[in-house]
């Protein structure tokens, strides 16, 4: 996992990446900037035409820095972005490249609700909650981390 480790004890209860669902759109675009490249190589590769095979080249070459720019770099984010549940604490990594670490005790946790497909944890000593979008499967999430929270003592 990186930057994030367990406590001693720390039983890991769910742990989620990005759904799929997440990377239709940028598969689209993947189909439709291949479709729009090729057809262009494949118009300069027919016989009887004049076109320099360095601007082919070049066309493929763009062809592979659109595909990884529109459809390359969603998945790598996709697939970085984590929330775990464990029975201490709430771990939530951003899908950036340098990805921020969100870390939440059960104990500093008032309450949690589910919203617009993702995750809304209402914090001790913050007056708005913190959301997380798009986390999988979150009326599951949901529930666990609410049983959760009846069975943490508070810590003064």
């Amino acid at each position: 996992m990186g930057m994030m480790s367990m406590s001693r004890g720390e039983v890991v209860r769910a742990d989620f990446s990005a759904p799929a669902h997440t990377l239709f759109f940028p598969f689209l675009e993947l189909l439709l900037i291949t479709a729009l490249c090729w057809m262009a190589v494949g118009f300069m590769d027919q016989p009887g035409s004049a076109w320099d095979v360095n601007l082919r080249n070049g066309l493929v070459g763009l062809w592979v820095a659109l595909s990884f720019w529109r459809f390359g770099l969603p998945v790598i984010r996709a697939r970085r972005r984590r929330f775990i549940v464990t029975n201490q604490r709430v771990i939530a990594r951003a899908g950036t490249l340098r990805p921020r670490v969100d870390s939440i005790p059960f104990h500093q946790i008032h309450s949690v609700r589910r919203r617009r497909g993702g995750i809304s944890i209402a914090v001790y000593g913050y007056d708005r909650p913190i959301f997380f979008g798009n986390v999988p499967k979150a009326r599951r999430v949901e529930q666990m981390i609410g049983k959760s929270l009846h069975r943490v003592p508070v810590r003064q």
